[in-house]
């Protein structure tokens, strides 16, 4: 009757309130009074104790459970199977009738989100269950328990519990066929820049400046120095590659992002595969704001993945090739990476 009630007022869970509403004729008509309490029109205490005494011995368990939240991989590429693990920690260790959890979790990247609802009976400690994460879409989902209620023994009571805490689970892009241009790997790049060489050295290439406390005596060019009555140093350069900044604008429909996303994982890994650093750069599509992140090794791509996952990405937005928003580099190399290809490789 309880759960009539929870119906009729557009709920598909009992609560106490629910209880409360139909406690008197479910209880009296049919615990408390017993066929002889009936005839007599006297109330039987046993039936009156006896809800009361199943409430009072679930109190312990009900009090002190707790929920526990956690994905079972920390990252999937997107499509591959993952899951997030809800288990029961029970203290008491004494038996629950019911236990009714509501789950929400978003897709930080998209803004798509889920609600799903589950019940668990005769819940004990150890008790678990698991959810299947949507990985359609690459982004951050972050699961939470928005709800917590548990029965008494004879699931004539539902308490609600607080709940807190999270879980996340990364879902990265999976690296599209693509052909690297060779103007990209940097190969024609060598030997047309130079730079300063740590720790000076022999060479070739130099260029003269004035002395800095703490040159080496060595590369002093005193030649010089004795022509212009001051010291004068010899810095040693060596040829170096040109900056490479892949860039992207991050606003899309999902379907766009996946796309884009994929392009820029398959380019960063194939210039990493051949010892190319790189920087990934995409601007806020609300305030145009520049994020900028250094790829030198795997780890730096997967915590570049991670930044543009976790920020929200609406359907339309500025782009970081409106006006100036790009960060630059003398002599560098700029690439846009698009749904459908790649734009640009002038130096910027």
């Amino acid at each position: 009757m309880a759960k009539a009630a929870a119906l009729v007022l557009g709920r598909d869970y009992v609560n106490p309130e629910d209880v409360r509403t139909v406690f008197s004729d479910v209880v009296s008509h049919r615990l408390i009074r017993s066929p002889r309490a009936q005839q007599d029109g006297r109330c039987d205490p046993a039936g009156v104790l006896f809800p009361v005494l199943a409430l009072a011995l679930s109190l312990p368990a009900i009090l002190s459970c707790a929920l526990e939240l956690s994905p079972c991989v920390p990252a999937v590429e997107r499509g591959g199977a993952a899951r997030f693990q809800v288990r029961l920690r029970n203290p008491a260790g004494l038996p629950l009738s019911l236990l009714r959890v509501r789950l929400s979790y978003v897709n930080q990247l998209t803004g798509q989100t889920e609600t799903l609802r589950r019940e668990v009976r005769g819940a004990s400690r150890g008790a678990a269950f698991s959810l299947d994460a949507d990985t359609a879409h690459c982004g951050r989902l972050v699961c939470t328990v928005t709800r917590l209620s548990i029965c008494d023994l004879l699931g004539l009571c539902s308490l609600p519990r607080p709940v807190s805490g999270q879980a996340e689970l990364l879902v990265l892009p999976v690296p599209a066929s693509l052909e690297i241009p060779p103007e990209l790997t940097g190969e024609q790049d060598r030997g047309k820049r130079l730079r300063p060489r740590p720790g000076g050295g022999p060479g070739e290439d130099y260029d003269l400046r004035a002395y800095r406390p703490g040159d080496p005596m060595k590369s002093v060019h005193w030649k010089l120095s004795t022509k212009r009555d001051e010291l004068v140093v010899r810095e040693v350069l060596e040829p170096c590659r040109a900056e490479l900044i892949l860039s992207f604008d991050h606003f899309g429909t999902p379907e766009t992002l996946d796309a884009v996303l994929d392009r820029l994982c398959a380019l960063s890994r194939a210039l990493l595969e051949r010892e190319r650093p790189h920087r990934i750069q995409w601007a806020d599509p609300v305030s145009g704001a520049v994020e900028d992140h250094s790829v030198e090794d795997a780890q730096g791509l997967r915590a570049a993945l991670a930044a543009a996952c976790s920020a929200p990405a609406p359907e339309t937005g500025r782009s970081i090739l409106d006006g100036a928003l790009c960060v630059q580099s003398a002599g560098g190399r700029h690439i846009h990476v698009t749904a459908h290809g790649l734009k640009g490789g002038a130096a910027v």
